[in-house]
């Protein structure tokens, strides 16, 4: 009896996600791909102005994209080429203002804009 309370404390201590939901399988682990710098900095924004409002249905799955080889595979963006990505599109308002994003809060600013569109431009 005396050693069940410190093992129950040690399990759930070193849990990482809500084991009442499906996290883990939603998320995976946090663990980006480094190597392009400029992935490193197009998550962020991704994460910090998209992802806050793209919280459900089909956009849920960016927060899993944690390297290039994920967002190419999804299409929406095509290596090298900005201007026909359609992640890119989206975010230029494309198909008129009211597609602006993020809708209904502050337009990214030019240098947010400029770094997404650097990304795309020299994928590895």
């Amino acid at each position: 009896m005396k050693l069940l309370l410190p093992l129950l404390l040690l399990l759930v201590g070193c849990q990482d996600y809500n084991s009442n939901s499906s996290d883990r399988f939603k998320y995976g682990p946090a663990i980006l791909d480094e190597t392009d710098p400029n992935f490193a900095q197009a998550y962020n924004t991704i994460q910090t102005r998209c992802t806050s409002c793209h919280s459900s249905n089909i956009h849920d799955i960016w927060a899993t994209y944690k390297n290039n080889n994920a967002w190419l595979d999804s299409g929406l963006i095509q290596r090298g080429d900005p201007d026909n990505s359609y992640f890119i599109q989206r975010i230029i308002n494309y198909g008129g203002a009211s597609s602006n994003m993020p809708q209904g809060g502050s337009a990214l600013s030019d240098a947010e804009y400029q770094q997404l569109r650097k990304w795309v431009e020299e994928i590895p």
